[in-house]
């Protein structure tokens, strides 16, 4: 268990009556006031996300969510103390889309598993845009290929027309953000508004990053003395159109298809469905 975090009495007691006991614990990550913990019993595997300080309004805006969006990681029980908001969802089982693509990134093997990995992504993706919501937050580990289909985690930022979108949020990995987004952020726009076109393109850079390890852009012409581009100075650059693509030798065919997607007008980009059906037609 962690040390900056304890887990809630109530919120143990609701993992051992869903799981069964004993439980078994493990920390899944600790970062930003908030802690993870998978939680094993004999019954059933639950996620248990407790915040602090920081942590807390994130923990409450992913419990909001977790009420609201349909089909990923509904919400099992969750609750809060003085100090201490948190959160139950399902355990998901499966590689996230970054594990399915190793095998490509290391060896440039491995497609036909990552091709059918990327069109249920996109599929996924798709389906929540039908529905009316954004993730907000794609990245190539927040979705979980499981037996029954794609799950979507991390969905703290997820909005709709009827949960409207965190005015703490900053808009998704900088690197991975569609540039007209990045441009309406660094104009000061608020809250930050995902649009599914600006999504898609999050969608297809995702993939572009699973893919290749890389991001999608080449940051080394910008880079100077001062070190690596962080996330604000990459979110700049891209609002600026001042960064090339990146290059990468992995699958160029599919590297193609994502490539024309994120170099797309807003207006023309394809939907996350028409981005499926791009990646199955040309990979055939």
């Amino acid at each position: 268990m962690s040390e900056e975090i304890r887990i809630p009495s109530e919120a143990m007691a609701s993992v051992e009556s869903h799981c069964g006991r004993p439980v078994r614990w493990e920390i899944v990550s600790s970062r930003r006031g908030s802690t993870v913990w998978k939680g094993t019993g004999p019954a059933a595997s639950v996620a248990l996300k407790a915040g602090q300080d920081e942590g807390v309004p994130i923990t409450s805006r992913e419990i909001a969510v977790a009420e609201h969006m349909p089909g990923h990681s509904p919400l099992i029980a969750s609750g809060s103390t003085r100090a201490t908001s948190w959160l139950i969802t399902p355990w998901h089982d499966g590689p996230s889309t970054w594990d399915v693509f190793h095998t490509v990134r290391t060896t440039r093997e491995g497609t036909q598993e990552a091709r059918n990995a990327a069109v249920d992504l996109c599929l996924a993706v798709a389906d929540l845009h039908r529905q009316g919501w954004v993730h907000g937050d794609l990245q190539p580990e927040h979705a979980i290929h499981t037996k029954t289909g794609i799950q979507l985690i991390d969905c703290t930022w997820a909005a709709s027309p009827t949960l409207t979108p965190s005015g703490t949020f900053q808009g998704g990995l900088p690197h991975l953000l569609a540039p007209e987004l990045a441009a309406e952020i660094e104009a000061g726009h608020r809250p930050v508004k995902v649009t599914p076109a600006a999504e898609t393109y999050t969608l297809a850079a995702t993939l572009w990053r699973a893919a290749t390890g890389r991001w999608p852009f080449d940051y080394t012409a910008a880079a100077n003395a001062e070190g690596p581009i962080t996330g604000p100075r990459a979110r700049q650059l891209i609002a600026g159109g001042q960064l090339p693509p990146a290059l990468a030798p992995q699958w160029p065919a599919l590297l193609s298809v994502l490539r024309t997607a994120m170099a797309t007008l807003p207006e023309e980009r394809p939907s996350a469905h028409a981005l499926a059906l791009l990646v199955t037609d040309g990979l055939l």
